[in-house]
């Protein structure tokens, strides 16, 4: 028999890593989804925000909107949402929606850790180089702004047809 305790909705966060960390416990669903939305807006920013929904079981569309939305709002300052730990149906639900396919999906965090890893040295690499001085840019040819030096695309004219029921 299931419990309110075992059913109850918790959303923890751990800021010690690279990126928040926002583990998920419980169904989301139209009535849990308001916070997991406000604590996910908390902590947006030019970083990973990791989703970890290793328990949760069970999502509805109010959960899949609350993913979309931090999704969005994770490219729009510049960071990115990862999804990890999704049980087999929340996974099917992302699969059968192709959402598993617009987010960064890990099996679980040993999966993630590698790549966090990576992208915390990359980032501390690019800090620590001095920056760029004096004739230093002058090495590097002016790149030509996008769209440049490309050959005009084909022009298509539309064919000289007129609407049903009129003659030419």
């Amino acid at each position: 028999m299931l419990t309110d305790d075992d059913a109850a909705f918790t959303v923890d966060v751990d800021t010690s890593g690279p990126g928040p960390l926002v583990r998920v416990r419980g169904d989301l669903d139209l009535e849990t989804a308001p916070e997991l939305t406000n604590t996910l807006k908390a902590l947006l920013g030019p970083y990973p925000l990791v989703l970890d929904l290793t328990g949760v079981e069970f999502m509805d569309s109010s959960g899949l909107g609350v993913l979309v939305g931090a999704h969005k709002e994770s490219i729009a300052h510049g960071g990115a949402l990862i999804v990890v730990g999704p049980q087999p149906r929340v996974r099917k639900i992302l699969k059968i929606t192709k959402l598993e396919k617009v987010f960064t999906v890990y099996s679980s965090l040993d999966d993630l850790a590698p790549e966090l890893a990576q992208q915390q040295l990359s980032a501390e690499s690019a800090a620590a180089q001095p920056p760029l001085t004096g004739d230093a840019t002058a090495t590097r040819p002016p790149q030509p702004p996008l769209g440049q030096n490309q050959p005009p695309l084909p022009h298509h004219q539309a064919p000289n047809v007129s609407p049903p029921g009129r003659d030419r």
